[in-house]
């Protein structure tokens, strides 16, 4: 168990240490912390995970966007994903409106539910890709997380 916490606090400190490092620097930079409001499942009755997310991101003109979040995933496992990613702004009239793509690795989904995720090792690591679609005007936002073939997971965003 404290090989596993030291594990999370490990991958956590590494993913932030770019952020820090850049922040001072990069005043075009934010942090955009996200909690789950709302999560949909094609088949309902084969998930139990409540929609349990929380999640931060560093966002910067000259970094691909950098974050880590937890969460309870449908399978009622407790889930770690840090990941970089890439936001796209296609509509030049409506700049709030992006795509963000993201790749990492997550945590958590253990036992049968291991092969949910295209690339696996280990008892429950593997590699993880989230599309999500959003909005976000001034400092809120909101995203819509596609979760493999059968879920969306809703997202309301905050921006310091």
């Amino acid at each position: 168990m404290h090989k596993l916490i030291g594990i999370r606090l490990l991958a956590f400190a590494l993913l932030s240490t770019p952020a820090v490092a850049f922040s001072s620097t990069d005043s075009t930079s934010s942090w955009y912390v996200q909690v789950g409001a709302y999560d949909h499942y094609h088949d309902k009755d084969e998930y139990e995970g409540p929609p349990l997310f929380a999640g931060i991101e560093y966002h910067s003109e000259n970094l691909p966007v950098l974050g880590f979040s937890v969460f309870i995933n449908s399978f009622g496992d407790f889930t770690e994903y840090a990941y970089v990613g890439k936001a796209f702004h296609p509509m030049q009239h409506h700049p709030a409106f992006r795509i963000l793509v993201t790749g990492g690795i997550a945590h958590g989904y253990e036992g049968t539910h291991h092969d949910v995720l295209p690339v696996r090792w280990g008892d429950s690591w593997g590699i993880g890709i989230v599309p999500a679609v959003g909005y976000k005007r001034s400092r809120v936002g909101v995203d819509l997380a596609i979760l493999g073939e059968s879920g969306l997971l809703l997202l309301v965003g905050y921006e310091f």
